[in-house]
């Protein structure tokens, strides 16, 4: 071979192993950046063990959904098919403030932030429990009492499974009725199809938009509402506007107190307060109607517990603000009280006269805790304190002192908690005497 000959077998030698080089580094990468799912699920389930103070419950089998989750989780080939798991295998905790992120327009909207009503299961039919006052549902109709015959075009009793997917094929009675209630709310995006039967045995097709899109544009509202109710406009009806979680909300709170001054009476209304909030607002609202320094909320941390075997445990209080309002107080609690609205109704329990009004709440468990993970790009809102009445009872399980089913919407469309707290002044000596 001559000089030239060798030369270009060289360069065409040169050429392949440089082609093949290129070729595996694709590969390589690819190798690189391939999707571990049992290091994503390792990662999940050591979170969720470790921090998340809910962990431990006596109305489902944790260990078994963990592992029926995980089997499935095992066979996602990419991040976005694992998140789509442990999305679904947060909601089997029916705990709206265990959410798995980021989110996509297939979920289920959250409850009960993007929700505008309550369902349960009663002899096996699905029934609306509450409606929320002016939401869409409200406007067209559905009223405490209705039968949801199916929800987009499947018997509600099979749409109750749908949200879970396949991390929850037989769900219990609980979780039954927080799948319901999932379903009927529907998608982040999409309307949503009902035919739900009335009292009177009318059978009717319901269409109601995306709740999402109608709690995204309830954004614009103003913090705090003020309105006057009673003979004579005479009890001052204050209601923060989901505005727990704004520090704008403590001055506008505090110009409403000062306008409801000359009231007979206040109805503090914590009914739209589904999305949570910060304690310096609730303490500047419940510093209105204490007169000393007292106890309003109790927190435990389970985490220091289970790391180091040392508890912790600490109790928050709340301090007097001006204006104080020395008449009767009553507190309205329903569904849609959320969160920072649930820690607020036991404030005015534990550190006023307030007497407190309404149903079951939000049931948003623990204080918010948040963490981006690894290995999935998955992000994870939990409880990490648990929450307490200073009396001991968990935040979750406070019942108020004049318990009412339901508390936003009455099955004539009127509004009970109101209605009942004007009953009750009226009981009292010297109110709404000519």
């Amino acid at each position: 071979m001559n000089l030239k000959a060798a030369l270009g077998a060289i360069a065409l030698c040169s050429a392949s192993i440089g082609a093949a080089l290129q070729a595996q580094q694709p590969q390589q990468a690819e190798a690189e950046n391939a999707f571990d799912a049992a290091l994503a699920w390792e990662e999940f389930e050591t979170l969720l063990r470790g921090k998340y103070a809910y962990i431990e419950r006596d109305d489902l089998d944790v260990d078994a959904q963990l592992a029926l989750s995980k089997e499935i989780a095992l066979k996602s080939a990419t991040p976005g098919q694992f998140r789509k798991v442990i999305h679904q295998t947060a909601l089997t905790f029916m705990d709206p403030h265990l959410i798995v992120g980021p989110f996509s327009d297939d979920d289920y909207a959250i409850v009960m932030t993007a929700a505008d009503v309550d369902l349960a299961f009663s002899g096996g039919q699905a029934k609306v429990v509450d409606v929320r006052r002016g939401s869409p549902a409200f406007d067209a109709g559905l009223r405490p009492g209705d039968t949801v015959l199916s929800i987009g075009g499947v018997p509600a009793t099979e749409a109750a499974v749908l949200p879970f997917g396949e991390v929850l094929p037989n769900p219990n009675a609980a979780q039954l009725d927080y799948g319901l209630t999932l379903a009927a709310n529907g998608k982040r995006a999409g309307s949503r199809h009902l035919v739900i039967r009335k009292a009177d045995g009318t059978v009717l097709p319901v269409e109601l938009g995306s709740t999402r899109e109608w709690a995204n544009s309830l954004r614009e509202r103003p913090t705090v509402d003020l309105r006057f109710v009673g003979p004579g406009g005479s009890v001052a009806v204050i209601a923060p506007l989901n505005s727990l979680g704004n520090n704008d909300t403590i001055k506008a709170f505090d110009e409403a107190m000062a306008q409801a001054a000359g009231a007979a009476a206040i109805i503090l209304d914590m009914r739209e307060t589904p999305s949570g909030g910060n304690t310096e607002v609730a303490r500047s609202i419940i510093g209105h109607f204490t007169r000393e320094t007292k106890p309003y909320q109790m927190h435990r941390v389970p985490v220091y517990e289970r790391e180091f075997t040392v508890p912790r445990q600490f109790v928050e209080y709340v301090l007097p603000r001006e204006p104080y309002f020395a008449g009767p107080v009553y507190v309205l609690q329903g569904r849609w009280t959320g969160s920072m609205g649930e820690g607020i109704v036991i404030g005015m329990d534990a550190a006023s006269d307030a007497v407190t009004i309404g149903s079951n709440m939000g049931d948003l468990l623990g204080g918010l805790w948040n963490y981006d993970l690894e290995y999935s790009d998955a992000r994870v809102d939990l409880g990490g304190e648990a929450l307490y009445h200073v009396d001991g009872t968990p935040r979750e399980d406070y019942v108020a002192q004049v318990p009412i089913m339901p508390a936003s919407t009455a099955p004539d469309g009127s509004d009970p908690a109101i209605a009942r707290a004007l009953e009750l002044l009226k009981k009292r000596d010297g109110f709404f005497s000519e």
